[in-house]
C-alpha cells in the first residue's frame, strides 16, 4: 500500500505556486485554503476551499504547469497524492466517464489559450484528438447494447429447453429454460455476453421477464398434454439484480397465475457470484420466495466463492454442480472428490443436487455411484424447442431407460 505524505501548513504558507511542477495533487483534511492567480502583475483571489477539497489535480491530468497558487488561510492539514497515483486511478474509470473528463479538460485548456492569445482567434481551427481510448471497441460495445434492446423488441430472442432427468431411470422430471439470441448480422450470440451487457445497461429485467413468460407458457402447455409427468417443472435463470427488484415477486406470482401454475412448478436459479454482491438482501428476498413455495437453487455451484456460510442460511431447494466438476469427475480425482463432497453437503442440507454437463456414459455412471439423483447434459438431451420437448415427453411416457 502506498502511503500519502501528510502536509501541515500554517496561515500564509504556500502549498504550491503558479507555474510550478505538476507532480502531485493535494486533498485538504482540515483548515481553509485560498486559490489565487496573477493578472497584470497583481494578485487576484479566485476562491476559498475547505476540508474534503482536492487541488492540483487538473495540472496533473493536463500535464501542464500549475495555473494558480494555493496558500493556507488557517492552519491546515493535507495529504499529498502523487501524479502517478492520480493517473493510475484515472485509468481505472469507466471509459466514457474518463473521456468526458478528458474532453472537458482539453476544451477548457483551449479556451484558456485563446483568451491568452486573442490574435489566434482567426487562425485555422485545430482538430482535437479523440479522448476515447480504444474508441472503436467502445463504440462497437455501445452498438451491441443498442442491438440487444432492439432485438428484444423485434423478437430476435427465443427460448430453448434442456431436460433435467432422474439418474435412476433417465425419466424427464423438468427442464431448464435457456435464452438464445440470433443477431441479424452476427448470428448466434453467446448468452454470457448478452447477459453481462444486459446487466450493465439495466436491461436484464426485460430479459428475465421474457424468459419467465415464455417458460411458464411452455410449461403450461407441456403439463396439459396426455401422459406428462405430474411433477414437471421449469427451471429459470434469474440475475442477482432481479432478486433485488421490489416488484419481482409480484410479477412472478402474476405470471404463474396467468398460466394456471403453482409456485412449486417453478425453480429459480441464481448464480453463486450474484448472491455474494448483497447477501443480506438476497437472504430476505429468497425467504419470501421460498415461503410462497418457489424452488430456489444456486447455479454453477463451486465456480464462485463457495461461501458455505450462506448455504446454511439461504432457504435453498437445490444446488447445481457446475460442468467443470460434474463433467470432469470421471477422469479427475480432484473433481470427483469435490462432487462427492457437494453431494454429501446437499444431503446434509436436505436439498437436491443436479449435475450439469454430463456427456458420456462414464460421466453418468460416476455421478450415479457418487449418489447424485438428478442431471442434465448432452448425454441425455441437448437444448430443444418446445415442440421437440413435447415429442420427447410423449416418447418417454411410461418408459424407463437405462442411463449408463
Amino acid at each position: 500500500m502506498t502511503l500519502r505524505t501528510e502536509i501541515h501548513l500554517k496561515p500564509g504558507d504556500l502549498l504550491y505556486t503558479e507555474g510550478g511542477e505538476n507532480d502531485c495533487g493535494y486533498i485538504i483534511e482540515s483548515g481553509e485554503i485560498i486559490l489565487f492567480g496573477t493578472v497584470d502583475g497583481k494578485r487576484v483571489d479566485i476562491e476559498r476551499r475547505g476540508p474534503g477539497s482536492i487541488v492540483g489535480e487538473l495540472s496533473v491530468l493536463t500535464g501542464r504547469p500549475r495555473t494558480v497558487s494555493v496558500a493556507a488561510l488557517t492552519e491546515c492539514r493535507a495529504f499529498r497524492v502523487s501524479a502517478s497515483q492520480i493517473l493510475a486511478l484515472f485509468e481505472k474509470l469507466d471509459p466514457v466517464l474518463r473521456a468526458c473528463i478528458d474532453t472537458s479538460i482539453t476544451f477548457n485548456a483551449t479556451l484558456q489559450d485563446q483568451a491568452a492569445n486573442p490574435g489566434r482567434l482567426n487562425a485555422v481551427v485545430p482538430l482535437a484528438p479523440s479522448t476515447l481510448n480504444n474508441a472503436e471497441d467502445l463504440i462497437a460495445e455501445l452498438r451491441f447494447e443498442n442491438d440487444l434492446v432492439r432485438g428484444l423488441k423485434n423478437g430476435e430472442f427465443k427460448m430453448v429447453y434442456q431436460p433435467i432427468v432422474a439418474l435412476s431411470g433417465g425419466d424427464i422430471v423438468g427442464f431448464e429454460a435457456l435464452m438464445r439470441w440470433t443477431h441479424p448480422e452476427m448470428g448466434f450470440v453467446p448468452p454470457d455476453r448478452f447477459i453481462l451487457a444486459a446487466e450493465r445497461i439495466g436491461a436484464i429485467h426485460e430479459l428475465t421477464d421474457f424468459a419467465l413468460m415464455e417458460a411458464c407458457s411452455a410449461l403450461m402447455r407441456l403439463r396439459s398434454q396426455p401422459g406428462a409427468p405430474k411433477g414437471l417443472f421449469a427451471s429459470v435463470n434469474i440475475s442477482g439484480q432481479d432478486i433485488m427488484r421490489p416488484d419481482f415477486v409480484d410479477f412472478l406470482t402474476h405470471v404463474i397465475d396467468l398460466h394456471d401454475l403453482e409456485p412449486r412448478h417453478i425453480k429459480l436459479e441464481v448464480t453463486e457470484t450474484a448472491l455474494i454482491a448483497d447477501f443480506e438482501a438476497a437472504d430476505i428476498h429468497f425467504k419470501r420466495l421460498r415461503e410462497l413455495g418457489f424452488g430456489l437453487s444456486i447455479d454453477d455451484f463451486g465456480t464462485g466463492y463457495s461461501n458455505l456460510g450462506y448455504l446454511k442460511s439461504l432457504p435453498l431447494t437445490a444446488l447445481k454442480i457446475d460442468r467443470a466438476f460434474a463433467g470432469d469427475a470421471y477422469q479427475n480425482a480432484v473433481s470427483r472428490g469435490i462432487v462427492r463432497l457437494l453431494i454429501a453437503l446437499g444431503k446434509e442440507l436436505g436439498v437436491d443436487i443436479i449435475a450439469e454437463g454430463l456427456e458420456t456414459s462414464d460421466d453418468v455412471q460416476t455421478l450415479q455411484n457418487l449418489g447424485c439423483r438428478f442431471a442434465q447434459g448432452y448425454y441425455f438431451h441437448k437444448p430443444m424447442s418446445e415442440a421437440e420437448l413435447a415429442a420427447q415427453l410423449q416418447t418417454d411416457t411410461g418408459k424407463s431407460r437405462a442411463v449408463a
